[in-house]
């Protein structure tokens, strides 16, 4: 598939699969808008007091202009620092970022039920209703693909290397370590959406080495996040590229990544 490792030991990939394609897109996305932010700051920084009269001109039309223009100033040097924000911000990127993740398996396994549909079988039945809803059978399986690839995810990291395993034959996990790995970022982003990142006794129960941070809370820095989009990126180069082989599936070029 003609790729190497660059300096950053990232994979540098010419081709792909279309959910691959989709997957390294939102990663960039991601990327880029730390990237952004952190040019934001620095021009701030350096404009200081542009930033600070239009940062209070916004609120100029509110009732009572004057005493909210007060409270801010007191306040305007954090305002207008991206430190202030990073927590609330690297919070929705990682979550994005695994959202990102989890919709490539549903992505990749509706193209491998599109070559082999056969692997979607079982002895479960769909209603009437919610099979006319679709227009073609390719939209019918996308959709069964990836309502199996959600039950999965919410059941838990085990369910979907075995589904994985007994449907595909492909072992999405080469080392305990990735297991953990991932099943770790997909718990934290759990966490994250359903708890505001305050560690519970469930989360600790899984990984016992936060047992004595709980009712603390995770929090996120852009470095954290640039570094999973990267562990991410790389797994799922791996498994992409061996999924493609193994199921013959459509192959787009042009792809060049970092």
């Amino acid at each position: 598939m003609n790729e190497e490792n660059s300096k950053y030991h990232a994979k540098i990939k010419t081709k792909s699969t279309e959910s691959f394609a989709t997957f390294w897109q939102e990663i960039q996305r991601s990327e880029m808008l730390i990237s952004y932010l952190e040019v934001g700051n620095k021009l701030i920084s350096k404009n200081n007091g542009e930033a600070k009269e239009y940062f209070t001109s916004i609120y100029d039309h509110v009732a009572n202009p004057e005493m909210v223009k007060k409270s801010l100033n007191s306040n305007l040097d954090s305002f207008l620092d991206v430190n202030f924000y990073e927590i609330h911000l690297s919070s929705m990127i990682y979550v994005n970022t695994i959202d990102n993740f989890n919709t490539y398996f549903k992505d990749i396994l509706s193209e491998v039920v599109l070559k082999k549909p056969q692997i979607l079988k079982s002895q479960e039945s769909e209603k009437l209703d919610f099979i006319l809803e679709h227009e073609s059978l390719d939209d019918l399986i996308s959709s069964i693909a990836s309502k199996k690839i959600e039950e999965l995810f919410y059941k838990g990291i085990k369910d979907i290397e075995k589904f994985f395993k007994s449907r595909l034959n492909i072992d999405i996990f080469k080392t305990d370590e990735h297991r953990k790995n991932i099943n770790f970022y997909i718990q934290l982003r759990n966490l994250t959406v359903h708890n505001r990142r305050k560690i519970s006794k469930e989360f600790a129960k899984q990984f016992p080495e936060y047992v004595n941070q709980i009712g603390q809370h995770l929090n996120f820095e852009f470095s954290y996040v640039s570094k999973m989009n990267l562990c991410l990126f790389n797994f799922v180069a791996t498994i992409d590229e061996e999924i493609s082989k193994k199921f013959k599936l459509k192959i787009i070029t042009g792809l060049r990544t970092r």
